[in-house]
């Protein structure tokens, strides 16, 4: 991918994640929550990633569960950062909520799809993500944030706790 296409990708994974916050209405109860959806957590916190390609060293995950596939990479890995947001593929053709990893360079790389995509999101600290799923006691392809319902929706009523963000500083 080239920058020209990066920017352009990541311009509509914006616009479409701005597109979804603006077309709902609030629900009453949610009026003193930080977040309304994780679209809007995902804007706040989130940014562009550059794609690059998996490395040879680590093998494709399984189709369709990126949250599984790069949950046990980034908890058997001292190197990977998890990453969690929204990402734009040209087999898909609109943003989907997605996980990938970075590299220790900051590059993303995705062990689901067979080519990269566009990556807009979140990066955030292993321990935190290991604390996370832990406390749930659940082994499957569950997000952190769409799974945050088992948490009764703690990172839209406040925002991510400090310790959730990545380091990237290496």
């Amino acid at each position: 991918m080239n920058n020209v296409t990066e920017t352009i990708s990541g311009a509509q994974i914006k616009q479409y994640l701005q597109a979804v916050v603006a077309a709902i209405e609030a629900p009453p109860t949610r009026a003193y929550w930080k977040y309304q959806r994780y679209e809007e957590l995902v804007l706040d916190y989130g940014f562009i990633m550059e794609p690059q390609p998996l490395p040879k060293t680590i093998d494709p995950g399984a189709p369709q569960f990126s949250y599984w596939n790069c949950q046990q990479l980034v908890l058997a890995s001292d190197s990977l950062t998890y990453a969690e947001g929204y990402a734009l593929h040209a087999d898909v053709g609109f943003p989907i909520s997605h996980a990938w990893l970075l590299t220790p360079d900051g590059h993303a790389i995705d062990p689901t799809w067979d080519s990269p995509g566009c990556y807009f999101g979140v990066p955030l600290a292993t321990a935190w993500v290991e604390s996370v799923l832990e406390a749930r006691n659940r082994i499957d392809n569950l997000s952190i944030f769409d799974g945050n319902y088992i948490e009764r929706f703690s990172l839209l009523k406040d925002g991510l706790p400090v310790d959730a963000f990545a380091n990237l500083l290496r």
